[in-house]
Formats: structure tokens, C-alpha cells, sequence
């Protein structure tokens, strides 16, 4: 008695995701008249793998045989094996672990019936590389994964199958440069499939290297003003911050620039308040003032 699941292959040598016909006969079934079904919990879904394991001459020890034998307690094959599972439609598989996967890392830490068989059913796929492998482009290309898994994916086609993303993108030599070229380029990929995952992550990678684009610098925005020829409020106001009375130590010249400061100060009150002319008197004291 053998555990392992009878994983079927495109003509590429990539995993099949789709079903095969009794499973597509039992989904087209389901889906025409659901049948909800009583959920078992793990202790007895173990108990009746078990018993199927001895029935068949095989080693009730032996875990992996027991989970290959355990039956599904939810969904459109409800009360089909694992094995089963994975030999006619690994493509539901994925699609459910990966969701399940998902919930779990998000805190889901419920023990229900059906949570604890995915757990299980998690497990047994584990043992088959391409099965996992598909688990995780399916959560990676759902938007949970990061990009450090999408990295790791593997090709899982063609003369670079057992390359990872990462390692076929960053290639020099011609051969492997070529094969992403014709990826890149490719038309009519199919969705869903590895050659589809490769292709967006070879854009990905693209425009990464590409890098953003430098957004417009804005012309400078001129100062306004109240009216033609006339400074406005706030450009008398900043004028009269501006004004410098740092000068020499000597006494005299720094009592007199305060007094000047002080009668700018009030011109520019005055002046915003009632937009009246300054004084004349004002004008022959700008010259000394600005001499200093």
C-alpha cells in the first residue's frame, strides 16, 4: 500500500490544476444540488483512516499512509480520501489550502472540525514538492505572500523546471536570458498556470529595475500682491521683519536704528490699516538709515 497521490501533468511537465473527469462530474453534481454533510471530528476521521489502512494490509502506524487514507469533512468531495484528492484535482486543493493557509497566518486558531481536517489535509500535501509548490503560488499570487516567496517559487516547466524565480530572472548566460524573453513576450498564457505566475513575476521584476518615475518639479509660485504697483499687507509686514539693526557697538548708531525701525514699524501700521501715503517727513531718513 502506497501513500503517495497520483499527481497527473501537462504536456509542458507542469502539475495539472484541473480535475479530472469523476471529479468534474462530483463538482458539477454539487454544485446543482449541494449536499451539506455532518463535519467529523479528527479522533474519528482518524479512527475510519485507520481502519481503511488495515483493510488495505497496510501499517496503521505509519502516518502518512493514515493521512492518505483520511477523508475530507467539508466541500464539493466531502467524504473522498486525501489521496483521491490530489490524484484527480490538485487544483482545489491548492485554491482551498492556500485560503486556509491565509486564515492561519491572519490569527484564525479555531479547532472546529473542518479547520482541524484542513490542518491535516495541509500536512499530507506537504509531502509532494509540486503540490506544495502550487499551494504557494496560489497564496502568493492571491496577495498573501511577499515577495521574498515569490522568489522562491520554482519554474516548474520546461528545461529550467527545478530553477527558482529568482535564480532564472538574475541568469547571464543566453540560453536561460532567451527563455525569458519568450515568456515575457508570450501571448495566450493560460490563468492559473506556472507559466502565467512566471510571466507576471518577470514583469514584476521589470519594472522594478525600471524604477519610478521622477514626479515634476512645479514652477515657483511668484509673490502676490493686493493690486498692480501696490506691495501687499503681507509683503509690508515681512518687509518691516526684515529690516536689519545689527550694526556697529557704537551707542548713538544703535539708538538711532531702533528709532528708524520703530518709525517703519508704525508707517507699515499705519499704511496697512488705513492705506494712507507714508509721511514725506519719513523719506530723508531712509538714506542714513540705509548707510549704516
Amino acid at each position: 500500500m502506497d501513500f503517495n497521490a497520483t499527481l497527473r501533468r501537462e504536456a509542458t511537465g507542469e502539475l495539472t490544476l484541473k480535475p479530472y473527469p469523476e471529479a468534474a462530474a462530483l463538482a458539477a453534481a454539487y454544485r446543482k444540488t449541494p449536499t451539506p454533510g455532518r463535519s467529523w471530528p479528527a479522533d474519528r476521521v482518524k479512527e475510519e483512516a485507520m481502519a481503511r489502512v488495515a483493510a488495505a494490509g497496510g501499517d496503521t502506524g505509519n502516518r502518512q499512509l493514515v493521512l492518505s487514507e483520511s477523508a475530507l469533512q467539508f466541500g464539493q468531495y466531502r467524504g473522498k480520501t486525501f489521496k483521491w484528492l490530489l490524484s484527480n484535482d490538485a487544483g482545489y486543493a491548492a485554491m482551498v489550502l492556500a485560503s486556509h493557509r491565509q486564515e492561519r497566518e491572519r490569527g484564525d486558531t479555531s479547532v472546529t472540525a473542518v479547520m482541524g481536517n484542513k490542518d491535516a489535509l495541509l500536512q499530507y500535501a506537504g509531502l509532494f514538492p509540486d503540490v506544495r509548490a502550487a499551494i504557494q503560488e496560489r497564496h502568493v499570487r492571491e496577495g498573501s505572500g511577499t515577495p521574498a516567496q515569490e522568489d522562491t517559487l520554482l519554474v516548474g516547466f520546461g528545461n529550467f523546471a527545478t530553477l527558482t524565480f529568482k535564480d532564472l530572472y538574475n541568469a547571464v548566460d543566453k540560453e536561460r536570458k532567451g527563455f525569458i524573453r519568450w515568456v515575457r513576450q508570450k501571448k495566450d498564457i493560460r490563468q492559473g498556470t506556472k507559466m502565467d505566475a512566471l510571466q507576471k513575476y518577470i514583469k514584476r521584476r521589470d519594472a522594478e529595475q525600471t524604477g519610478p518615475k521622477v514626479p515634476e518639479t512645479p514652477p515657483p509660485v511668484g509673490p502676490s500682491s493686493s493690486s498692480a504697483g501696490e506691495p501687499s499687507d503681507a509683503d509690508l509686514l515681512a518687509a518691516a521683519a526684515n529690516v536689519d539693526v545689527t550694526g556697529e557697538n557704537d551707542i548713538f548708531t544703535n539708538v538711532f536704528q531702533m528709532m528708524v525701525l520703530e518709525t517703519v514699524r508704525y508707517e507699515v501700521y499705519y499704511t496697512f490699516r488705513s492705506r494712507q501715503a507714508v509721511p514725506w517727513l519719513f523719506f530723508p531718513l531712509l538714506p542714513s538709515f540705509f548707510a549704516f
